[in-house]
């Protein structure tokens, strides 16, 4: 039996149920120590919630398209360049592209600006944690629930090779999706060019790109969500805004699953460290670094996709533990909550 209480008792009613995330939207007030009074209360969402992700959002990518420029501005100074002929290279695409993929300007864009945004992303989680601890969820995992969220992330990347391998269909098609796959296939293969430094792609790509984005969409951005949000809610707009960040009609459509998985580990295990690994991974896979230090032919990128067809299933299984677990976990919270309730009325 649920005990009256004041306030709103709807919130608590739909706690006990499991339609809401008790530690994100409700606090408890007691008053006294016999009998006091028990308050529900929704946490304050304040402007500042939403402007500053938008300001972060921002910054990242002013910051990432300014350290780009200024690689290609500085490699076509080192060539010789000058005067009319250097702002000749930001006038004209056909020699901006020139200068792009020979200044490796996208993996020393990524880089750079992610050395810059990474501590104030911290800072500002920081701040923001000492006001509101679970704005970041960093609740201790075991290896286990890290080898769980490979296998996770892997069985995403063979769901986004299946769309991937549809979407390769239209590439010779005259219309607005082959010329989006063309592009994209002419940009994937920017990053990770064979002609470009290895160990810039695995730092810039496989480490400090994915400590940044999780740190961003799932550290700041689903961070605030959650002070007003449902976790459904949370997921997908998160998982949009990722997708749409990324400004590619193709790579948004499959970074949008990704997003989703990365958002639903975040919110099942609470902690951030789990995207963030997850996220390495998949650039470290998706993004050919893997092919490129074995040194894989045909052949072993046939074997290497038909691997992560296999893992797709083994995906799901994971999805559904980890589902289970959460479902346990909650009702032992609520259960505990009841008790506590119980003995304070």
């Amino acid at each position: 039996m649920i005990p009256e209480l004041s306030g709103d008792e709807s919130v608590l009613r739909s706690t006990l149920n499991g339609r809401v995330d008790m530690s994100q939207r409700i606090e408890t007030k007691s008053e006294g120590n016999d009998g006091g009074e028990v308050k529900f209360q929704k946490r304050k969402f304040s402007l500042a919630s939403v402007l500053l992700p938008i300001f972060f959002l921002f910054l990242h990518q002013i910051v990432l398209n300014a350290m780009a420029f200024l690689r290609i501005y500085l490699y076509a100074k080192n060539t010789g360049l000058a005067g009319e002929e250097l702002m000749r290279v930001f006038t004209r695409p056909d020699l901006f592209y020139q200068y792009l993929l020979a200044s490796d300007a996208q993996n020393y864009a990524s880089l750079l600006a992610m050395l810059i945004l990474i501590p104030v992303y911290l800072l500002y989680l920081f701040w923001r944690r000492r006001k509101d601890s679970d704005i970041v969820r960093l609740q201790r995992q075991g290896i286990v629930s890290y080898f769980e969220s490979v296998v996770l992330i892997i069985g995403t990347l063979g769901l986004t090779q299946l769309w991937m391998a549809f979407l390769l269909l239209f590439e010779e098609a005259d219309n607005f999706i082959g010329k989006a796959l063309r592009d994209y296939l002419i940009q994937a293969e920017m990053l990770t060019s064979e002609e470009g430094s290895l160990w810039l792609q695995v730092i810039s790509l496989v480490v400090l790109v994915p400590i940044a984005e999780e740190l961003l969409f799932r550290g700041i951005l689903q961070g605030e969500l959650s002070l007003r949000f449902s976790r459904t809610t949370r997921v997908l707009v998160c998982s949009v805004v990722f997708a749409v960040f990324h400004f590619d009609l193709i790579q948004g459509s499959y970074v949008f699953l990704a997003g989703i998985v990365l958002s639903l580990a975040y919110e099942l295990t609470n902690n951030l460290f789990v995207p963030v690994f997850m996220h390495m991974v998949f650039n470290f896979v998706g993004g050919g670094i893997l092919q490129r230090i074995f040194n894989l032919d045909e052949q072993g990128a046939g074997i290497l996709l038909i691997l992560l067809f296999v893992f797709i299933p083994l995906a799901l299984a994971v999805l559904a533990i980890w589902f289970r677990r959460d479902k346990e976990k909650r009702e032992k919270e609520i259960y505990g909550l009841y008790n506590d309730l119980s003995g304070k009325i």
